[in-house]
């Protein structure tokens, strides 16, 4: 008959194989843990930067809207011409401001007459 076959061996070479391969997948976990650390780090400042850049973009479409030198120099001269319409308004205005005058003061002496 045949001999049995001996398994003794092998499980030992098999719990020496398992009990490296734990140890080996523990120091891999251990030396990994900074770099995914450092994953979730970067995962993290790469959506503050996108938020960032998106900020950015909004102030600097604020700014180009913005008036530049050119246009708050047009929008000065158009200003000194309306001073200058509203000084010629004015004293076109003023002849008619002193017919009202009279006007209102006649009226009042009719009114003071017509109750006497």
């Amino acid at each position: 008959m045949t001999e049995p076959l001996d398994i003794g061996p092998l499980v030992v070479w098999a719990a020496g194989a398992s009990t490296l391969i734990s140890l080996g997948t523990t120091v891999f976990a251990w030396l990994t843990a900074g770099s995914r650390k450092n994953d979730a780090r970067l995962d993290k400042l790469g959506v503050r930067v996108d938020e960032l850049e998106r900020e950015v973009q909004t102030h600097g479409d604020k700014i180009d809207q913005l008036p530049n030198q050119e246009m708050m120099h047009r929008l000065e001269l158009s200003l000194v011409r309306m001073e200058g319409h509203i000084d010629r308004m004015d004293e076109r205005l003023k002849p008619v401001a002193a017919i009202a005058e009279r006007m209102q003061e006649l009226m009042l002496e009719q009114a003071k007459e017509g109750r006497k």
